[in-house]
């Protein structure tokens, strides 16, 4: 998992050809949280809501996409772990691309407004948590192709 600045992000276009698209696409549209905005190599989608205890929910991984987690407004925790060190609770489902997995987080990072995280294939990532208080988010995720 990578956790930067949003205004680094640029600096990544080297981990897949088609990074950059998504952050163009990023930049020509309107949020609209009841839409998804297709590019060639991926898409994008925004969500808003509040965070939900960090203990609650299972791990993600995904095969297909790399997932690029933009927080726009507001705070979230994501937590991280290896999935090679995680149990698989749900078996991959192909047509949503996400694997469910349990286990102990390696890593709990807070994520505020402004910055970004990636993650790769291997990073088994739990997000949109708190661990005291709830919190209201807004952000960006970007689909890339792998």
């Amino acid at each position: 998992m990578i956790i930067d600045l949003i205004e680094n992000l640029d600096e990544y276009r080297s981990l897949n050809p088609k990074f950059s698209n998504g952050l163009v696409k990023l930049n020509e549209v309107e949020i609209d949280y009841n839409k998804r905005f297709d590019f060639d190599g991926g898409y994008l989608f925004f969500q808003e809501g509040t965070t939900n205890p960090i203990d609650e929910g299972t791990f993600e991984a995904h095969k297909k996409y790399i997932d690029i987690q933009i927080v726009l407004d507001g705070s979230e925790y994501v937590a991280w772990t290896p999935i090679n060190q995680l149990v698989v609770e749900v078996e991959y489902n192909a047509e949503k691309d996400v694997v469910r997995l349990n286990g102990s987080p390696k890593e709990i990072m807070k994520i505020n407004k402004g910055m970004a995280y990636i993650c790769l294939p291997h990073d088994g990532h739990k997000a949109l948590k708190h661990i005291n208080q709830a919190t209201k988010y807004k952000k960006a995720v970007i689909k890339i192709e792998i």
